[in-house]
């Protein structure tokens, strides 16, 4: 799928295709766990499981391209979710070439980004304290406001 912005162009993908392709991006997720024995559904408590679907993916040293695949697909995944557990809606930020999720609760979110700062700067970048104050727009207990951003 890799960068399907750029294929259509900027702001060239309707609102409802950029949600079927999130929704088929984040099935590839689910596809792509299950055949490596882990079984993941669409249930708000997923969530708490992919911070260790991260760590044991970095650990494999995956190559950019892989790492460019787990963003897109996590990232949809995570996306999908929010859709579904908190009413959001797929956008897309022409400003920061980024799919977005707009929450009902006022907020925007950037769930690509946020795998991708996961991945690349650790425990710090947590997607369940994400997930939760997207949710909620309250912190978790020790959480740190980055976890949010």
């Amino acid at each position: 799928m890799g960068n399907w912005w750029r294929r259509r162009g900027r702001g060239g993908m309707s609102a409802g295709d950029m949600a079927s392709a999130m929704r088929d991006r984040a099935g590839s997720f689910v596809a792509a766990q299950a055949a490596a024995g882990r079984s993941f559904t669409w249930e708000p408590a997923e969530v708490s499981r992919l911070d260790g679907v991260i760590e044991a993916f970095v650990r494999a040293e995956p190559d950019s391209a892989a790492e460019h695949d787990m963003v897109m697909s996590m990232g949809s995944y995570l996306g999908e979710l929010l859709v579904a557990q908190a009413g959001g809606r797929w956008s897309y930020d022409q400003e920061s070439s980024a799919a977005t999720v707009l929450l009902p609760n006022g907020l925007v979110a950037y769930p690509h980004n946020k795998v991708a700062k996961r991945l690349h700067h650790g425990g710090d970048h947590s997607l369940f304290s994400y997930f939760w104050y997207a949710t909620t727009r309250q912190l978790l207990p020790g959480s740190a406001s980055r976890d949010c951003a």
